[in-house]
């Protein structure tokens, strides 16, 4: 008689493994500047998980970034190995770059056009703005999506603060890819489109896709800016900002107060704000209205700092670079977009909002771990500081 205990156990890995939860449909991915203790434990790495998406690619991979840089044993480089292996077995791989930015790196630019069945186009807004292409995405068959801070640079993966999301979440990736097509054609034919008139996905919505600038962006698409003000203004108890650059000053001589008002506003109303900006805004002329910020009730501002890597100075690199919003760790903006007037208005940049408490908790999780480390230091609305180097 064969015995029973073997086929009892299998029937019970297989009731175990039927019992898995799914996977969630977004995740944050972080990049955390080397030799610094800002990882989060709980968090996947960007170079790894860009691997892992294009690895799996089938059909295509569709990619919107401000540039492309990388250097020879970065982590840049296995990410690249896996588009030649993809295009090489047949998936359509297409990348927009920003036009402003492609002598960057003429050699990985060129790297990308070598990739067989590949096309690189050109994104230029010359005539029509000042703005750039900032976004910062790739779309995977359709199905599957990663939008963050990170610059497709091997520095943003090795040495920048960066978080951004991997999603499959529907109403996400069908809006990226339709954005996308949007700027191919853009790129190629240089007309802007006519947008029929459409009304905006519901502001309850649990998931939203929200984009700059008004004039490239389909009416059903709630402008960035718009969307980031009434989050603020919606806020209770607290609000989390994390960000490169911050400035109320637009050009040389006009005050852009959208979102400073909002924050001022959270701040009287009894809200607990905390902003965090790189030191890449010290000696900027943004920092006296920085100074003015910490001086109200309610409204801590704080410089993060990271040191200089072994190797030395990596030029453009050893910062904060995340773009993101958290609101009564119930509410959740993260995307492309520094917060100054021209990433809203003239350049095309991409915001996604996520009314889901336990990644908005995450996030505010990763505000937390940096405003308390021994990165990150009160600005202090006296004192004179030196502008540091960054190229």
């Amino acid at each position: 008689m064969t015995p029973r205990f073997p086929l009892l156990i299998l029937t019970a890995c297989l009731a175990l493994g039927a019992a898995q939860p799914p996977a969630p449909a977004t995740s944050l991915v972080q990049s955390i500047p080397a030799e610094t203790e800002l990882a989060d434990p709980a968090l996947p790495f960007a170079k790894d998980v860009w691997v892992d998406l294009i690895r799996g690619a089938k059909a295509s991979v569709d990619a919107a970034e401000f540039y492309v840089t990388s250097r020879p044993g970065s982590a840049l480089e296995p990410v690249l190995t896996e588009l030649e292996k993809a295009g090489a077995r047949g998936v359509r791989v297409r990348f927009l770059l920003s036009s402003k930015m492609l002598d960057q790196d003429p050699a990985s630019v060129a790297r990308l056009r070598r990739i067989p069945g590949a096309e690189v186009r050109s994104f230029d807004l010359a005539g029509v703005s000042r703005g750039i292409l900032h976004a910062k995405y790739f779309v995977v068959d359709g199905r599957e999506a990663y939008l963050g801070s990170q610059n497709f640079d091997w520095r943003a993966l090795e040495h920048i603060h960066e978080l951004g999301v991997r999603t499959s979440e529907p109403v996400i990736v069908t809006r990226l890819a339709r954005l996308f097509a949007l700027d191919w054609t853009f790129a190629e034919n240089r007309k802007l489109p006519d947008f029929a008139p459409a009304p905006p996905m519901s502001a309850r919505s649990k998931v939203e896709l929200v984009a700059s600038p008004p004039f490239l962006t389909p009416k059903d698409i709630r402008p960035a800016i718009e969307a980031l003000v009434d989050l603020i203004d919606q806020a209770k108890l607290s609000v989390r900002v994390q960000l490169l650059t911050y400035s109320p000053i637009s050009g040389q001589d006009r005050f852009w107060p959208m979102l400073d008002n909002a924050l001022r506003a959270a701040a009287v109303r009894g809200v607990k704000v905390r902003l965090l900006v790189s030191d890449w805004v010290l000696g900027g002329r943004a920092l006296p209205h920085l100074k003015a910020l910490a001086l109200i009730p309610n409204l801590e501002v704080k410089v993060a700092s990271i040191p200089e890597a072994k190797e030395g100075h990596i030029p453009f690199s050893r910062t904060i670079h995340s773009k993101y919003l958290v609101v009564d760790e119930a509410h959740l903006a993260l995307g492309t977009s520094n917060w100054e007037e021209s990433y809203f208005t003239e350049s095309r940049n991409i915001e996604l909002i996520f009314r889901d408490p336990p990644l908005a908790a995450q996030a505010a999780r990763i505000h937390d771990r940096l405003w308390g480390s021994r990165y990150a230091f009160p600005l202090d609305p006296v004192k004179a500081y030196e502008k540091r180097k960054v190229d």
